[in-house]
């Protein structure tokens, strides 16, 4: 692809990017996006050389963050999460809100993605205890801190498998990147080596491990959430459970898209609720967003088919389960 097609690319992304950000929140929402696009790279920058510079000199490759409720071994070497969580002290904030509003006492969690186990660890250190968690990493460096961090937690009840999980059972190419949480079992443009990785449908796995009355799957895998979904239909259609995930609409194409919708809908899911990856994004430190309508609601089929070219957090449930939208 030449430059210039790369350019023109470009360009049609932040066209329907902005397009759907005035559609699903007006004017100031467009202003707000425009916004956090001049911003970001600006505030990527800065993170990336205040990061390195807290490392210059030494030989250090953990660094411990102390959450109040948990603490978390991290990186030192990574851009991605860690200086975001060193830095920032922040990952996913209203995200993070709305899926600790779901918890239930003695809920049993699956968690595909759970990279070095933010989320993990806010989950299992809620007041809403789940009952059992499985955190599933395909990356070892990540797995590596993962058990590290489940283990200076002391959360006996989080089991941990090293294994991707998709739609066949047998082995994979993994993306690396040095952005931690951006690893990918779907080719990237910005990875820097990749290696086969074992894969299993959530349904074998299930059956295997006996993980049974699934109430939550949490999902990030960065655009191989379709294949994922291709592998759980057994226990979507056991458990209804609650869909908590990041959908990254430009690696979907249409023919997923479809499948995606159609498949949610056989079942009777809904869309409860959804936000914009980059709304909910610290920016300088600061999620710069107004508070009230960063949280948004809508159709699924009609938000999927307008909104083609953002990452967003969906948070889907059967049509029946009750939910309301936490105060932020």
């Amino acid at each position: 692809m030449s430059k210039l097609d790369k350019l023109k690319n470009r360009i049609h992304y932040y066209e329907k990017a902005l397009e759907s950000l005035k559609k699903y929140g007006g004017n100031a929402e467009l202003v707000r996006g425009v916004a956090r696009i001049a911003l970001r790279k600006p505030s990527d920058a800065v993170r990336k050389l205040r990061w390195k510079a807290m490392s210059m000199g030494t030989c250090v490759d953990r660094v411990i963050l102390d959450f109040q409720k948990f603490k978390l071994a991290v990186d030192a070497r990574d851009e991605g999460i860690a200086a975001e969580l060193a830095l920032d002290h922040m990952h996913e904030p209203f995200g993070t809100r709305i899926l600790l509003s779901i918890l239930k006492e003695g809920m049993t969690i699956v968690e595909l993605g759970a990279n070095i186990g933010y989320y993990t660890m806010q989950e299992a250190s809620n007041s809403n205890k789940p009952a059992r968690i499985v955190a599933i990493e395909p990356n070892p460096v990540s797995f590596d801190l993962l058990t590290e961090n489940v283990q200076m937690n002391g959360h006996d009840f989080v089991e941990l498998l090293n294994v991707g999980i998709s739609n066949v059972d047998g082995s994979m190419p993994f993306y690396i990147s040095k952005h931690s949480n951006i690893c990918s079992m779907a080719p990237r443009e910005d990875y820097e080596r990749k290696m086969d990785v074992p894969v299993m449908r959530l349904d074998t796995l299930a059956a295997e491990k006996n993980i049974e009355g699934v109430d939550l799957i949490r999902m990030d895998i960065e655009g191989h959430e379709i294949c994922a979904l291709k592998g759980m239909m057994e226990t979507l259609k056991r458990d209804k459970p609650w869909i908590c995930m990041e959908y990254h609409a430009p690696m979907i194409s249409d023919e997923d898209r479809e499948f995606f919708i159609s498949t949610l809908e056989s079942l009777d899911y809904e869309l409860k609720c959804f936000t914009f990856r980059w709304s909910d994004y610290p920016i300088f430190g600061h999620n710069i967003v107004d508070r009230s309508t960063v949280i948004k609601t809508g159709d699924l089929r009609t938000v999927l088919e307008s909104v083609t070219k953002q990452v967003m957090l969906l948070f889907i449930a059967p049509r029946s389960t009750e939910f309301e939208i936490p105060a932020l």
